[in-house]
């Protein structure tokens, strides 16, 4: 078998490589895994502890107990071996670097606590995944949680042990929180779960997973049944991942029981769906990709702007929104720094409703924002109490939307995508049907930026790579290349479109109304569910409403803004406003008080249709004179729809012609009838006001009474805060020394234990010696008090445990032809041996006394000991 192993890694040219963390409790779990490693060859293992500066371990000698593996300790640029355990020493950091060990002292990188076995884990992620694994064992605190992390991204295996078998439980259950554990196994497991990922790579892992298939395709099956998304895109490996941490988060032993839990307990089932969508995501994350995007990328968009057509930039998956926040800070700073004031817009999507809802709200906390530059972070955030709030304005250039990009329309028309470490999750057709849309939804020359560890696939032939490290590409051409399978089943599915605030597909600007057409597709025949018949449907709908729809604007009883058609468009700017689509927004202000008028009549409930002519600016001293026809849609009910019809005055003349007497009295009566209908309007506004405001008087009376006494309290409370506060910062100072002193003596008490068991094992077997030689022996000090005496001395002169510490002349057997007493005493005066021999009942003995010395201490020391052997007992 090893032979086989051998002969297998020396194919592959990857030395296979096992990482190990532990700290407090973990000396047990790592001698019985090497225990069972022993019918596994070929692999290296490096092991991570905490360690004392002030003690030496005896790792090396406890593990060659359970191993016949060469056990040494690292040493700077020290190169790995197989079949060969590292340890690591105390205060020092270990990296991996090309198979290389870079030690470092803490101090050189001011690591405070320090994190060792985060170190090791994060250097590992630039190693060949399939041929490295990372176990977490035994400790106290968080160590290791996020280089499993790091590790976990790079789709490398985390092991962690069962938290209920560890003495202590905290660091693998961190570990499991984090989501990034791949399995959590008793140790004796382990070795053999390892062997088969070396063997077998990612198909091996896939393997491991078989056991738990039946299970497994139930829970996803509840899922889509619940939630609408079908999670068969994503690897197995890494849903199965999910599934077993909340199911060892829960305490459930089997995943048939866990199974059984969700579907009777609606909680567990969210508590899951939630864990398989919330994404690891983080401002400046990989900080040398956000400026190589920003060389290579947006200053050269910034660059080619030459024309007032806004920028358009999608990020799928955009998790909290911290990621969408960076590239509009970016490109924020390129404008400003190009000196140009062109739009942009920010497009960023997720499939989960609560990641979308935090990333919308733009608040996060110091933690959260520590890596933006300060300068940035003052001038783009609001910083207000503990936590930072995005600004305004930046906030405004970024729309978020409930969005699943495997299976919605892309979004068009789009300079940049930014799509880092999704596709990594996903299988090998969904991967590729992703980047299908990304290069349909591109223009040409725009950009798409991927995680390190991602590629286009079969697409390579319509990029060009711009950065290789950081997976920058350039789309190569004009070409729009669609996957047909990329809406399979999507245009049926009301449920899921009624989750959607925004649906993206608008083909031109030219039809805005087309993007709300596959509203009513949802509801055609089944005989269009044919992708080119979904295709002919909506160009037949596009051609439909470019060809009849009148020129108007389909509005709301409170005055928003639904969707615009035809000519409509000239009196349509939604340039200056990307997220309020009010009448007073976007709509052209000649136009606001008619339509304003119509919104009234249609909120009073009136739904007679009304028409009125309104001179318009159409810009550069022109005006036009438009018949603005309001008809609200439901004739038979309170309406809350209206349709704003604009129809052009026959007359194309600049100069507008004088109204006949009879249409400039019409023309007064209506506008009579509207200012009067609006000043009723303010009347009872302001009416309202009134009542308002005396209501907010009377409040504010009592809010000042109580903020008085709140103000008082207040002061009380901060001054006691402070003192709080500076006495938290003592403790929290002394618990992590303590925590650090208490995780050193449990593995100092722990080496401890097993000296003294190897201590006691010497005893008995030095007892046994001398019963076999029949020799026995009294240690005493130089006072002649009884310090020691082996058990055949003992037993032959009845001598008892309690006679330690009495004198020699007391309780020494009264030998007739010598006075041990006086003997022993003779021997540590001179320094010099004294021998005595003689019958004692039926045996003849020979006593040997031997004077003691410090064997530490200088020629000439004093006496300190004095040893009696006695022979023939």
């Amino acid at each position: 078998m090893h032979d086989a192993q051998d002969a297998q890694f020396a194919e592959t040219g990857a030395l296979p490589l096992v990482a190990l963390g532990a700290s407090a409790g973990g000396l047990e779990p790592l001698e019985t895994f090497f225990a069972n490693c022993a019918e596994y060859s070929g692999w290296a293992f490096v092991v991570i502890q905490h360690l004392s500066p002030d003690y030496r371990s005896m790792m090396d000698e406890i593990l060659s107990r359970s191993t016949n593996l060469r056990i040494i300790h690292i040493e700077d640029g020290m190169r790995i071996e197989p079949d060969t355990i590292y340890l690591n020493s105390p205060n020092q950091t270990v990296e991996l670097s090309e198979d290389r060990f870079i030690v470092t002292a803490y101090g050189a990188r001011g690591l405070t606590p320090p994190m060792p076995i985060d170190s090791l884990f994060k250097s590992l992620a630039t190693r060949d995944t399939e041929k490295t694994v990372a176990i977490v064992l035994s400790g106290s605190g968080s160590d290791g949680t996020r280089g499993a992390q790091a590790l976990h991204a790079a789709e490398a295996t985390v092991l962690a042990q069962v938290p209920s078998q560890a003495a202590f439980s905290s660091m693998p259950r961190s570990v499991l929180a984090a989501g990034a554990a791949d399995r959590v196994l008793s140790v004796e497991e382990m070795p053999e779960a390892i062997n088969m990922i070396f063997s077998l790579g990612k198909s091996g892992r896939n393997a491991i997973l078989e056991i738990k298939g039946t299970a497994s395709q139930a829970i996803l099956k509840a899922l889509e049944r619940k939630y609408h998304i079908d999670f068969s895109a994503y690897k197995p490996v890494n849903v199965q991942r999910r599934i077993d941490r909340r199911q060892h988060l829960r305490g459930i032993s089997t995943v048939e029981e866990y199974h059984a839990l969700l579907t009777s307990d609606d909680s567990a089932l969210e508590e899951l769906y939630q864990d398989l969508l919330i994404g690891v995501t983080e401002f400046y994350r990989d900080q040398e990709a956000i400026y190589v995007l920003r060389r290579e990328a947006l200053d050269k968009l910034v660059e080619r702007s030459d024309d007032d057509a806004p920028l358009r930039i999608w990020i799928p998956g955009c998790a909290s929104g911290e990621e969408a926040y960076t590239i509009a800070i970016e490109l924020s700073e390129a404008l400003e720094q190009a000196k140009l004031e062109r739009k942009f817009r920010v497009i960023a999507t997720d499939v989960h409703r609560r990641s979308i809802d935090i990333a919308s709200a733009g608040i996060y906390s110091a933690e959260s924002v520590a890596k933006v530059p300060p300068a940035l972070r003052a001038k783009y955030f609001i910083h207000h109490r503990d936590q930072f709030i995005v600004e305004p304005k930046l906030r405004q250039s970024i729309i978020f939307s409930v969005h699943d990009a495997l299976s919605d329309p892309p979004f068009m028309n789009l300079d940049l995508i930014s799509c880092r470490n999704m596709l990594i999750y996903l299988n090998e057709e969904p991967q590729a049907r992703v980047i299908s849309m990304f290069l349909f939804g591109l223009q040409k020359n725009g950009y798409l930026l991927l995680g390190p560890s991602e590629s286009v696939g079969r697409f390579g032939s319509e990029f060009k790579q711009v950065h290789t490290r950081w997976r920058l590409f350039q789309k190569a051409s004009s070409r729009r290349v669609l996957d047909r399978t990329m809406l399979s089943n999507q245009l049926g599915s009301a449920s899921r479109q009624s989750e959607r605030n925004d649906l993206p597909m608008a083909h031109s600007s030219k039809l805005s109304a087309s993007r709300h057409a596959p509203r009513n597709v949802a509801y055609t025949n089944g005989s269009f569910l044919d992708m080119t018949h979904r295709e002919m449907l909506v160009a037949g709908y596009d051609a439909l409403l470019k060809r009849y729809a009148p020129s108007s604007i389909l509005l709301t009883s409170d005055g928003q803004v639904l969707s615009w058609f035809g000519a409509a468009s000239a009196f349509i700017d939604t340039m200056n406003n990307l997220a309020e689509w009010t009448v007073d927004q976007i709509v052209h202000r000649d136009l606001q008080f008619t339509i304003k008028v119509g919104i009234e009549r249609l909120r009073q409930g009136v739904v007679d249709t009304s028409s009125r002519d309104v001179s318009v600016d159409m810009g550069n001293g022109r005006q036009r004179m438009v018949t603005l026809r309001l008809e609200p849609l439901d004739q038979l009910g309170r309406a809350r729809l209206m349709l704003a019809n604009i129809s052009f005055r026959d007359d194309p003349q600049d100069e507008i012609l004088e109204p006949a007497p009879s249409e400039a009295t019409r023309a007064n009566v209506q506008q009579n009838e509207d200012t009067l209908l609006l000043t009723r309007r303010i009347q009872e506004l302001e009416r309202d006001l009134r009542l308002t405001e005396e209501t907010l008087q009377h409040v504010t009376e009592r809010l000042e009474a109580s903020g008085e006494e709140l103000q008082a309290s207040n002061e009380e409370l901060q001054a006691s805060n402070e003192e709080l506060q500076a006495s938290n910062e003592e403790l929290q100072s002394s618990n992590e020394e303590l925590h650090a002193v208490n995780e050193e003596l449990v593995t100092l008490s722990t080496e401890h234990e097993i000296q003294i068991d190897k201590l006691s094992e010497l005893n008995q077997q030095t007892e046994t010696v001398l019963r076999n030689l029949g020799l026995g022996v009294i240690f005493v000090d130089t006072d002649l008090r009884i310090r020691r005496f082996s058990d055949l001395i003992g037993a032959q002169f009845l001598l008892e445990a309690h006679d330690v510490n009495r004198a020699l002349a007391v309780v020494s057997p009264k030998l007739s032809f010598v006075d041990l007493a006086e003997l022993t005493q003779e021997a540590i005066r001179t320094g010099q041996s004294q021998r005595a021999e003689g019958e004692h009942g039926r045996n003849f003995l020979r006593i040997e006394i031997f004077p003691m010395v410090d064997p530490t201490s200088s020629v000439g020391a004093p006496v300190t000991d004095a040893m009696l052997i006695f022979h023939g007992l």
